[in-house]
């Protein structure tokens, strides 16, 4: 029996991912570290790699080099919609990313609460100190990711974040690339930011779709 299938790793990868789909690692968040995970669970570290590297290969975590282990869908779903999605063309794809974000932000701001908001003007802030859009796509770009959350519904966000790993990779390699500095990134966050906060889905709409026409554009 390879060490893939062994009754400890099985156990550890369902372990990890009842983490996941309870909510204790939200979606695009980082989870502690392999050494964090083998002490809390009292496997080996190897233990813990096959068990991520399981995960992973499903679409639900995504190990970045340097940066740590993040979570990107809470089913394995997402893997069966990146290997979909990466069939087409990167003008589809960006179509397509362009209607879901336009939809999330108009659903957004019909259902934000105060809370949601709050949520959305900390994630804003947190994708401002990051730096490029690059790198938060990368990361993970908490804003949008938040405005996909706030959306409340499931089938979008799943879509979305199988999207977007086939993004993080065409961003990585160059086919995709930035259109928009800082400054007008930022530009355009507030503005989505206040309409959403001011409940206003036609104007939310509208702005993620300017926004995103000019956001990332074929390499």
């Amino acid at each position: 029996m390879t060490a893939m299938g062994s009754p400890r790793v099985r156990r550890t990868t369902q372990q990890l991912q009842r983490a996941i789909t309870s909510g204790r690692w939200p979606v695009n968040t980082k989870i502690p570290n392999e050494a964090e995970l083998a002490a809390e669970l009292g496997v080996g570290r190897s233990t813990i790699r096959e068990a991520v590297r399981s995960l992973a290969h499903l679409g639900m975590l995504e190990p970045a080099p340097g940066r740590g282990t993040f979570v990107r869908s809470l089913n394995p779903v997402h893997g069966v919609l990146a290997d979909f999605a990466a069939e087409h063309s990167w003008p589809d794809i960006l179509a397509v990313r362009r209607a879901l974000e336009v939809q999330a932000a108009a659903l957004a701001a019909r259902r934000a609460d105060q809370a949601g908001i709050e949520r959305l003007r900390a994630a804003h802030a947190l994708d401002t100190e990051n730096g490029s859009p690059a790198e938060c796509l990368r990361s993970p770009g908490q804003f949008h990711a938040t405005i996909i959350e706030l959306a409340e519904n499931q089938l979008l966000a799943e879509l979305y974040s199988g999207l977007m790993s086939v993004l993080r990779k065409g961003l990585r390699s160059g086919a995709v690339r930035n259109g928009l500095d800082d400054a007008r990134r930022r530009r355009d966050h507030e503005a989505l930011l206040a309409a959403i906060s001011a409940n206003n889905p036609t104007a939310a709409a509208a702005l993620a779709a300017s926004h995103a026409d000019e956001d990332l554009v074929v390499g």
